[in-house]
């Protein structure tokens, strides 16, 4: 990731910086989607609502106040889509809606779903971002571990690593995962932690 003077915010209210907005785009369009997705919403569904609320906020960015949260203000307008959407679903198809909805999510609130896939989102990024900072194995190790919850002795079969040196691989990955997400809050939003 490259570390900008301006935060991303700051960026995409210029609707000419294309490189802030694709950026924007590859942070944001899977969280809204993915949010979508785990509300019950099908493959399809969910990208119209990405998209939905990327037009908004593409005409309605130079508006957002910066002593609001974003994340609040991304959250309402997420939830606003698809309670509009599942409205005009709800009167077409009523029947098993909530069968829709996976089986965990079903106890969790909409701004728990929110929550959950923001951070989610926000830890994929910060991964993706440390690609060219770690050998291939290492970050393999770790993605397996954490993310995917995969079991030591199958890593350590599947990779040729020792347990010790998976849970080097799991601390040193978490350590600068720290760092950059600090980085990262700076660069999108311009706060620090």
């Amino acid at each position: 990731m490259t570390r900008t003077r301006s935060s991303l915010l700051e960026r995409v209210r210029d609707l000419d910086d294309d490189a802030g907005w694709e950026e924007f785009n590859r942070l944001y369009r899977p969280l809204l989607m993915k949010y979508a997705q785990r509300r019950g919403l099908k493959g399809d569904e969910a990208e119209e609502i990405a998209q939905q609320c990327l037009e908004v906020i593409v005409t309605r960015i130079r508006e957002f106040q910066r002593r609001k949260s974003f994340r609040g203000w991304l959250r309402q307008m997420a939830e606003n889509k698809i309670k509009h959407h599942l409205g005009r679903k709800h009167a077409v198809e009523q029947p098993g809606m909530q069968a829709a909805l996976a089986a965990k999510d079903r106890d969790l609130t909409p701004a728990q779903i929110w929550e959950q896939q923001w951070n989610r989102t926000h830890l994929l990024y910060c991964v993706a971002s440390l690609r060219n900072d770690f050998a291939p194995h290492t970050l393999q190790a770790f993605e397996l571990y954490v993310l995917h919850g995969m079991p030591v002795e199958q890593i350590s079969q599947a990779l040729g690593m020792s347990r010790n040196q998976i849970y080097v691989a799991k601390s040193r990955v978490i350590r600068r995962i720290k760092d950059r997400f600090a980085d990262m809050l700076e660069a999108l939003y311009g706060v620090s932690r």
